[in-house]
């Protein structure tokens, strides 16, 4: 289960570390005018910004982690094996014990034939005896084996998931980044916008102006025709009389 989780976990960052990349891509591109640091003028707009800086970004390897959980995956099943081996071995110590304890009747019911088939009887209790004793050897060496084989798969456990979560907090600070950049430059395009539209603003004020001022100047060459002529009021010099 441990695994499974941790699967999921690194799918998820590594879904979110490739959206992150395409909206860098799609909001720094050079194509898209006022869209890219490098097109919008700040100059013009009358609005300047701090240039937006980054450290280098080192990801964890997808190899790196594979190679982890594998390790990992193998650990566990060296602690599988070393239990197999384990229970092997008590399976062996009861037998041995079986085999001792009916050689040992057996030994007691040749004493009441003969001494000589005692003594056979005898020795071979003792080779079953020795038997126990060496299956014991065997299962206390299993057991240590199953001990150091834990230590092991913890540790490579360990070393997986410390893996797995560097990856997903680089991924996180990927993401985090790209929206402080979207951000920032949601700021500019909308202090451009407001730039633009104050100066079509400014704009239209003078053209209105200027329309104000031609339409009155013609409405006072239409009043004076019939006094002075069509010609009054367009650039005419006045001349002080002689004396």
């Amino acid at each position: 289960m441990f695994f499974t989780g941790a699967v999921v976990i690194f799918l998820f960052a590594n879904a979110n570390l490739a959206s992150a990349h395409l909206v860098k891509r799609g909001v720094f591109g050079g194509s898209y005018g006022f869209n890219s640091f490098e097109d919008f003028d700040h100059s013009d707009s009358g609005y300047s910004s701090a240039p937006v800086v980054y450290k280098p970004y080192h990801p964890v390897s997808p190899a790196e982690i594979a190679s982890a959980i594998q390790a990992a995956k193998e650990a566990s099943a060296n602690v599988m094996s070393a239990q197999r081996r384990v229970q092997e071995a008590k399976e062996e110590v009861l037998h041995q014990q079986h085999v001792a304890s009916q050689k040992q009747s057996d030994a007691a019911l040749a004493l009441q034939k003969t001494e000589a088939a005692a003594a056979i009887q005898q020795q071979e209790a003792k080779a079953a005896a020795t038997g126990v004793v060496r299956a014991q050897q065997r299962l206390a060496q299993a057991k240590a084996e199953v001990s150091e084989a834990q230590r092991i798969a913890a540790h490579k456990e360990a070393h997986a998931a410390a893996i797995i979560q560097k990856s997903a907090n680089n991924a996180a600070h990927e993401i985090q980044k790209n929206d402080d950049a979207a951000r920032k430059i949601s700021a500019i395009q909308s202090h451009g916008s407001a730039a633009l539209r104050q100066a079509a603003a400014a704009k239209q004020g003078s053209l209105t102006a200027a329309s104000a001022a031609v339409a009155a100047s013609q409405h006072s060459g239409s009043n004076g025709d019939g006094a002075a002529g069509p010609w009054y009021g367009q650039k005419v010099i006045h001349l002080q009389p002689w004396g």
